[in-house]
């Protein structure tokens, strides 16, 4: 029973670790941090179960004091970076506190059980003095704005304290049953940890960068398009007009998005069109030319520019010129205002 226990710690342990280093791409180090920590909470607490069930007594003490030795220095470093959002590497003397663990560690392979009992004591010791220090942080820290991380970080520390716990009574105690009873209540405590983790998937939410555009793009574009009339251009792409400017597409679509609040196909259709209303208003054009003035203005073929003028006005080139002629009066007047605020 109590290997059984102490085995179910290892797929929640590892399963956590996959879910906070794989599967969650934002905030690196502090997810990283947490996968780590969960990778040595399931060693320690699957101590018994490498050393019985799977008959490696030395190994297995080894793997498990490691893992002891490495969860309050993982979470001393994961409570210090916590609210450090553009933090994207330890420093470098946070990684004296993993000494004692490796040198514990290679002690144990080498010694083998005599040293192991004395080390996982005093250990289980410097775990509680992290953990005290973990509650002290968690209290004066004031920097923590988002409240369901600040309850995560209650629950993990909560959870690490009962492990704590957990450690110090086995030792203090000789009964086979109560080894039993802490590594059950220690598989409890991870499950409860991965359950919260999975079922608030805004836990540690995406942080957006605005991205800033640089006026001068959006100059360049609007004289490219207002002032040059690069729209005339048959079979002008996004990529072509970038090109010609000598930026990234993803740049001049959002300089486009900014300044003309339309997509690049949209604005390069309104300014044709636009161009075409122009020249329809006129009293001496001739109805024979509309599709000779869809080709000037850039468009390869009537059907598309029929298209996006009747999407544009609502009606025909043909229409909307008979229209204008009977407006003789208002030899000015492109479009009625309602007209002109959908273009």
């Amino acid at each position: 029973m109590l290997a059984f226990f102490s085995g179910v710690s290892l797929p929640a342990g590892f399963l956590g670790a996959v879910y906070f280093y794989r599967i969650r791409k934002e905030d690196t180090l502090k997810l990283n941090l947490l996968a780590a920590l969960f990778v040595a909470m399931a060693l320690r607490c699957s101590k018994s179960f490498l050393c019985f069930t799977l008959g490696m007594p030395t190994v297995g003490m080894a793997l498990g004091y490691l893992g002891l030795a490495s969860i309050g220095p993982l979470l001393c470093l994961y409570l210090k970076y916590s609210g450090k959002v553009s933090v994207q590497s330890i420093e470098a003397r946070d990684y004296s506190h993993f000494l004692p663990s490796l040198i514990g560690f290679i002690s144990i392979l080498l010694v083998g059980r005599e040293v192991a009992i004395e080390l996982y004591f005093f250990t289980t010791y410097i775990l509680l003095a992290y953990v005290l220090w973990g509650w002290r942080k968690l209290f004066l820290d004031k920097d923590h704005n988002a409240e369901l991380l600040r309850k995560w970080n209650l629950l993990l520390l909560i959870s690490i304290s009962v492990l704590c716990g957990i450690f110090l009574f086995q030792y203090h105690t000789d009964y086979l049953i109560n080894y039993t009873i802490g590594s059950a209540l220690a598989a409890v405590a991870f499950y409860g940890l991965l359950y919260f983790a999975l079922n608030h998937s805004v836990l540690f939410p995406v942080t957006k960068k605005r991205k800033r555009l640089d006026p001068k793009v959006i100059q360049k574009v609007k004289h490219a398009i207002e002032g040059e009339k690069v729209y005339r251009k048959p079979s002008l792409t996004l990529d072509q007009f970038s090109k010609e400017l000598g930026h990234p597409s993803y740049l001049i679509s959002l300089a486009v998005k900014t300044e003309f609040k339309k997509s690049f196909s949209e604005l390069i259709n309104h300014k044709r069109i636009q161009e075409v209303l122009i020249e329809l208003s006129k009293q001496d054009q001739d109805y024979g030319k509309i599709e000779g003035l869809a080709y000037s203005v850039g468009f390869n073929t009537p059907s598309a520019f029929y298209a996006a003028f009747k999407k544009l006005t609502g009606t025909t080139p043909t229409e909307y010129q008979k229209a204008q002629r009977k407006k003789s009066h208002m030899p000015n007047m492109v479009l009625e205002p309602k007209a002109i605020g959908e273009l």
